[in-house]
Order: structure tokens, then sequence, then C-alpha cells
């Protein structure tokens, strides 16, 4: 599969290792959704917290022929953790999108 992944990083330094789990990750939506047309992934850092120090948002744009799919922003204190959180709520997105077809 040869699918189109834009990845973003604002205000975060760029990561090898988090681009390569986010291509991973994205090659996996492949199983829901075989029609995906582009995937988009924005890693930010996010406003600080009083408590919880900077956490990372991921958000997710998955393009199919017929719509939009956009995951809310997942957070996490570990980049890691947050790309793999907001790709499985992709996922469970694409899951339904599929079963209502």
């Amino acid at each position: 599969m040869s699918l189109p992944v834009d990845i973003s990083f604002q205000g975060v330094p760029h990561s090898t290792a988090v681009e390569e789990t986010v291509i991973a990750q994205a090659v996996r939506l492949a199983r829901f959704r075989g029609a995906i047309m582009r995937c988009r992934v924005s890693l930010a850092l996010a406003e600080k917290h009083a408590h919880h120090g900077k956490p990372f948002d991921v958000q997710v744009h998955v393009l199919t022929p017929h719509r939009t799919h956009i995951s809310s922003n997942a957070a996490d204190h570990d980049a890691h953790s947050a790309v793999r959180d907001a790709f499985t709520h992709m996922e469970r997105m694409l899951a339904e999108a599929c079963r209502n077809r």
C-alpha cells in the first residue's frame, strides 16, 4: 500500500522515531478501509497546564473517497502514546463508517 502520509510537527522538534510510529500506524488503517486517499497527522506541543506539564497533542485527518474523518485531539506526555491514541480513535471511526455503509 502506498498511502500518502503528511506529518507536521508544530512547536515540536522533528523526530524520526515519531515519524516512523506515525507511518506504521497509518499503514494499519488499510485493514479498516482500503480506499484511504490521504492521511494527515499533526503533532503539536499543548499549552502548559498548571499541574500536567506540556503534553503532545495529535490530530489525525483521513480522506476517503466520500468523506474526511477527523480524530479528536489525543494528548499525552509521551509523543508515541499520543500518536497511538489518536490512531486508535481513528480506527474506531473507520470501523464504524464501514459498518454503516
